[in-house]
């Protein structure tokens, strides 16, 4: 029974341990990469969280007025680099201009966003433009920011295969591993079972 229980608790923790080596985390594939609330307008902004060169993704832009604002305007600055950071890229995109919006009122709106195919691995980030003018004191005020976020991360596709070639090598290992020691426990347990020759009385 003891033996028993040694080949089994050997082939759980192997079976972990090979699982632990090809497990994939997904992360969701929206998030929120910018929050802000103003006196006037609130601002969400909502991009996946990683992504591949040549890849097209989807960026996503809620403005909700809060009380009523005038003239307002959002556009939103996507940059990175290319050519493994010798030439910038960038991309643009208007949400509204000049825009009048009412207590309430919520602008949302989505963008696909091309991410060329050599765009250097790292961060890209973002730049939200935003002005407006807010009642305030007998006159419209006139209110303005400029908040910067990371929007996604472009994921190295030479080094992602390299690292699953990498894993695979270290799933066969632990398989080899599996098999030589459960080998190895099943050869002992069944030596201990080995029935014993019994002795032969002689009669004179």
């Amino acid at each position: 029974m003891k033996v028993k229980n040694e080949i089994l608790f050997a082939l759980t923790a192997l079976m972990l341990a090979s699982t632990a080596f090809n497990t994939i985390v997904y992360t969701a594939e929206e998030r929120k990469v910018l929050s802000r609330i103003y006196i006037g307008p609130e601002v969400e902004v909502y991009a996946p969280y990683k992504c591949y060169p040549d890849e097209t993704i989807t960026v996503r832009i809620t403005v909700e007025a809060l009380e009523d604002i005038r003239n307002a305007s959002a556009t939103l600055f996507i940059s990175g680099s290319k050519t493994e950071g010798y030439s910038p890229w960038d991309a643009s995109f208007t949400l509204f201009d000049t825009e009048d919006l009412s207590s309430g009122m919520v602008q949302n709106k989505t963008y696909d966003v091309a991410i060329p195919s050599d765009i250097s691995p790292g961060s890209t980030y973002g730049t939200l433009f935003l002005q407006w003018s807010i009642y305030r004191n007998s006159s419209w005020e006139q209110k303005w920011d400029k908040p910067s976020f990371r929007v996604t991360y472009v994921k190295n596709k030479d080094y992602e295969n390299l690292q699953t070639t990498l894993q695979n090598s270290t799933t066969l290992m632990y398989v080899f591993l599996a098999t030589t020691i459960t080998l190895a426990i099943s050869t002992a347990y069944f030596a201990r079972k080995k029935p014993k020759a019994k002795k032969v009385r002689k009669v004179k």
